[in-house]
């Protein structure tokens, strides 16, 4: 089973978020935050990032930021009603407008970590 790193200050939103995904089949760990969330990232295996944008303290663009230097390759998606605030954009990391409708919200989560997959299999085989 995947597992998902949700990261959403608002319960409310956070709750649902969390709903959608994990009918779809996923783990879910959610995080408040982005603190909290890095703390998560470093004792759990993580296969993607799902995470608001604007949040207190750090947001999540500097959140995935932080993320991909630990780990360059990890899939994610931001789910914002302020997308067009962001003031760079993450490369291979899109953008979900709130509110989000459940079924996109799985079918971008499963087509990401698919293309992650596939990634990594290419990577295996032009090593091996």
């Amino acid at each position: 089973m995947k597992r998902i790193l949700l990261v959403e200050d608002d319960p409310a939103v956070s709750y649902i978020l969390q709903r959608y995904l994990e009918a779809a089949g996923f783990a879910v760990l959610a995080a408040g935050g982005g603190k909290e969330a890095l703390g998560l990232f470093a004792s759990a295996s993580i296969d993607l990032v799902v995470t608001d944008f604007r949040m207190p303290g750090m947001n999540g663009e500097e959140l995935l930021l932080e993320l991909r230097a630990r780990r360059p390759t990890l899939p994610a998606l931001i789910v914002s009603a302020y997308g067009h605030e962001l003031s760079i954009r993450i490369p291979g990391v899109p953008v979900l407008s709130k509110p989000v409708d459940p079924g996109m919200l799985v079918e971008l989560v499963n087509n990401l970590l698919l293309d992650a997959e596939t990634v990594a299999m290419n990577k295996a085989d032009s090593a091996g």
